[in-house]
């Protein structure tokens, strides 16, 4: 089992509060919940700072994920249409005796994105035992990452009822290109998809997105998600798992 969870669900939308937080929960198939997320967001007109932490709860899913904790920072601007534009995205990660950190770090000026990866082993909470760290420049370029993508939809798409497809590029998805797909679907689909999701209120809206990066045993990563009227996810789910079932994030 994947030790790393859908932190690139939980995110919130830019609004002109100096700090709010939301809670997630995660569920997996019939197991019921084996995660909770926080997350602060904060800015002052200029500058924002979004803070999430992620632990698992219950003995079974902290055994399987070695007790797994995460924390995601991500810094950046605002622009004066109100669209977040990443500076930087930090992931910490702790699971049974192991650290890694990953740093994105976006210099708009050049259009480049430089990423540093270190992992350790610490004891007692003191840090050594590097057992694997590199720094690369990356292939492609970017304004969004995995959290600041999802607060600027809003922008990218303005009609959320019309059935389209949409490519976008986003600092920490594909490993390659960064490559994020979303999908509107049609009625049809919609239909389908809802029954999952529950039936979408006034306002709400329903999208596939493809990470193209694995996800448990899902190797493209592709979710079905519902957008509440604030900007805020209201549910996600990523489909029949092997072992797992449907994993379900969902607003609190």
């Amino acid at each position: 089992m994947s030790k790393y969870f859908i932190l690139f669900l939980f995110f919130l939308t830019l609004v002109d509060a100096k700090m709010i937080s939301v809670d997630y929960r995660v569920e997996f198939g019939i197991i019921g919940q084996v995660a909770k997320v926080h997350t602060d967001y904060r800015n002052n007109g200029q500058t924002y700072m979004i803070d999430t932490h992620l632990s698992v709860i219950g003995m079974l899913a902290k055994k399987v994920t070695d007790n797994l904790k995460e924390r995601h920072i991500c810094k950046g601007t605002i622009d004066k249409n109100g669209l977040l534009i990443a500076t930087s995205y930090e992931m910490q990660k702790s699971y049974g005796k192991y650290n890694s950190n990953t740093l994105y770090t976006v210099n708009h000026k050049n259009k480049s994105i430089y990423k540093t990866f270190k992992k350790w082993k610490s004891k007692l909470g003191q840090t050594k035992g590097m057992v694997d760290t590199y720094s690369e420049k990356l292939n492609y370029y970017s304004k969004d990452d995995l959290i600041t993508f999802f607060l600027n939809l809003n922008h990218y798409i303005t009609n959320k009822k019309l059935s389209k497809n949409y490519i976008f590029k986003v600092v920490g998805a594909d490993k390659k290109n960064g490559r994020v797909d979303i999908r509107i679907p049609a009625r049809k689909e919609k239909k389908e998809m809802m029954k999952l999701l529950n039936t979408a209120k006034k306002g709400e809206w329903i999208m596939n997105l493809v990470m193209h990066r694995q996800l448990y045993n899902s190797k493209k990563g592709e979710l079905m998600v519902r957008m509440g009227t604030d900007g805020l996810i209201e549910k996600a789910v990523l489909k029949d798992l092997i072992l797992l079932g449907d994993v379900r994030i969902i607003r609190q």
